[in-house]
């Protein structure tokens, strides 16, 4: 590499974009689904945003070794926002862009013709850089681009968005983005202290709505944040939501959620059936149905006296319909962590004990999982050994490990429940009691432990099941 190049390397390194950004494809954990979810926001969703995903469209073609798509891509993110007469620091990105992939394909006259574009646009902002400068447009890029990335971005979305929003506090885009990041991050940790009143999620979605009342996705996340605390508003929401986007399946599906979780299995069935039938290949769709379908097979188990018992056929057509839903949630997007877990407890249930054992070790085996991730396997897989295979000694030690890694959340105080039991029930029976009371000394130990939650909690590589893109 020449010295001329070298020059010009550096000083792309130096400007904002996703290619500077640090995201690497290996972190991009959903990368084959991204690209046609993008473009269906193209198609359907607010043009505000049509010149991020056109931009993020390129970044990922790039990525993907295409090019000269990418150009295309960026061509027409820039006639978007030259059609919308936006602000100069709106095309800083683009821009940027434009300069990597010229340099990428060899073009170094049209590198530097972009280069000269933003140093035109950074001689009027105070504080920039030659050809760089950190302004709203740029941190709300920023923003939407790590969040349609995945949860490993999440955090630094959730730090981009504020600065947007500190920037331009009455954007309806940033603070859109900056309240949805906040529930994710709310939604990995499944923390069951948070509440509404201490919960951030809650604060920005209600500011959110204030600038843009009627977005109804909005309105349902809202919803979902409030749907054990304030139900008459949070029913309200959900009856808004519905009335303003009735056949939209990314408001539809959090409207099934909720109705769910009330206990409305048949109406949240309905509901899906006509979102799936929209959006085929939604992972989150298929997802949400097989979690209805888990809801009435535990119903089905429970109806213990003989006027209600549901026969033992009706029981395993219901956990067929389990296994469906969960495995094509899997089959489209394999990296959905929460629908393996539900497949393979699916198969539990329905004595498929090989294929259930299958998932979960190779689920254990991935070094990439997070500790909230490898926690909610161990809990899972150690319910499954108790349960299913009467394994209570391999059952406690995967429990032991979910209970050691965070000292906070459902996974954890699942795991501890567990234990106490397989304790109490070896001392009642008279047996391994010596074992029992080594359970209970240990979790002892690890609650006297003053161990600080885990960096995990805020950026687990995968959402918990009940989320997909905003």
């Amino acid at each position: 590499m020449s010295v001329a190049d070298k020059d010009l390397e550096e000083t792309l390194q130096k400007l904002e974009c996703p290619f500077t950004w640090g995201v690497r494809k290996s972190d991009i954990k959903d990368i084959a689904n991204i690209p046609a979810k993008l473009q269906q926001r193209v198609e359907s969703g607010p043009r505000r945003c049509h010149a991020t995903y056109l931009n993020l469209l390129a970044f990922l073609n790039d990525l993907d070794g295409n090019s000269e798509k990418a150009l295309e891509f960026l061509q027409k993110a820039e006639t978007v926002l030259e059609e919308d007469k936006e602000a100069d620091t709106m095309f800083l990105v683009n821009y940027a862009s434009f300069a990597w992939v010229h340099y990428r394909l060899g073009n170094l006259v049209d590198t530097k013709a972009y280069l000269g574009k933003l140093e035109e646009i950074c001689k009027g902002i105070k504080g920039s850089s030659q050809y760089s400068c950190s302004s709203p447009a740029v941190e709300g890029e920023k923003g939407w681009t790590f969040l349609w990335l995945g949860a490993t971005f999440y955090e630094r979305a959730k730090l981009s968005f504020r600065k947007a929003v500190e920037g331009e506090p009455d954007s309806v885009s940033y603070n859109a983005g900056y309240a949805v990041v906040l529930y994710r991050l709310e939604g990995i940790a499944w923390d069951t202290s948070v509440v509404p009143a201490a919960s951030e999620a809650v604060v920005q979605l209600r500011r959110a709505l204030q600038l843009e009342a009627d977005n109804a996705e909005l309105m349902v996340l809202l919803a979902l944040k409030l749907q054990n605390s304030c139900k008459g508003e949070s029913l309200k929401l959900v009856e808004d939501a519905l009335r303003l986007a009735p056949d939209v399946p990314k408001v539809t599906r959090y409207v099934a959620k909720y109705l769910r979780l009330e206990g409305s299995i048949d109406e949240s069935l309905e509901i899906l059936g006509r979102a799936v039938a929209l959006s085929p290949n939604s992972s989150f769709l298929h997802h949400q149905i097989g979690l209805c379908h888990k809801h009435q097979l535990l119903q089905m188990f429970q109806a213990q006296n003989a006027a209600n018992r549901v026969p033992a056929a009706q029981k395993r057509a219901k956990a067929a319909e389990c296994i469906r839903h969960f495995r094509k949630a899997v089959e489209i997007k394999p990296s959905n962590l929460y629908a393996r877990i539900d497949l393979a407890e699916a198969y539990g249930q329905n004595r498929r004990l090989a294929e259930a054992e299958e998932i979960f070790r190779e689920l254990l085996k991935d070094e990439s999982l997070s500790d909230l991730e490898r926690q909610r396997c161990h809990t899972s897989y150690g319910t499954f050994l108790f349960y299913r295979k009467k394994d209570d000694i391999e059952a406690v030690a995967q429990l032991k490990s979910a209970y050691k890694l965070l000292a906070q959340g459902h996974n954890w105080e699942q795991a501890g429940r567990k234990l106490r039991k397989i304790a109490e029930k070896w001392i009642s029976a008279g047996q391994r009691v010596r074992e029992a009371y080594e359970i209970l000394d240990f979790l002892s130990a690890e609650d006297r432990q003053e161990r600080l939650p885990s960096e995990d909690v805020r950026t687990s590589g995968e959402f918990h099941p009940e989320s997909d893109l905003f």
